[in-house]
């Protein structure tokens, strides 16, 4: 199954979003967050990078299989005096959604945040285990 939607040329096309082009960054991030998804026996655990947030900050919804989180960090005022010769520290907000497997307790969707990372444990239906299916041949 695949969860997260897969963009091959997305360095290609931060090369040409660069503000500076002339001086190419190919590890600059989207303004989503890091996710990963994994299974464990008996949920489906989702871990969000956001560091430098707070807790208050996040906000997560389950809704229909679509699993929401949005962060927003507040905005300080940029001092006009600093000679920057690049700025990447963003404050703001984001949103990320990903479609959960069917087979996962929506209303029992557990959130912690710890050193940076927003995790989230939804446990699976009891029985909705999958099953290999024998293919008969005549």
């Amino acid at each position: 199954m695949n969860l997260i939607p897969r963009k091959p040329f997305r360095e290609i096309e931060e090369f040409f979003n660069d503000d500076d082009w002339f001086l190419p960054v190919f590890s600059r991030k989207e303004a989503s967050p890091e996710m990963d998804i994994y299974e464990t026996d008996d949920s489906v655990v989702a871990e969000i990078s956001a560091p430098g947030m707070k807790a208050e900050d996040l906000s997560v919804t389950v809704e229909n299989g679509i699993l929401e989180v949005k962060g927003k960090s507040e905005h300080k005022e940029e001092k006009k005096e600093k000679g920057y010769y690049r700025k990447e520290i963003r404050k703001g907000s984001f949103e990320r959604a990903v479609r959960l497997p069917s087979n996962v307790n929506e209303s029992k969707v557990e959130a912690s945040y710890e050193d940076g990372i927003l995790k989230l444990r939804a446990p699976k239906i009891e029985g909705s285990k999958g099953r290999e299916i024998e293919i008969k041949s005549k």
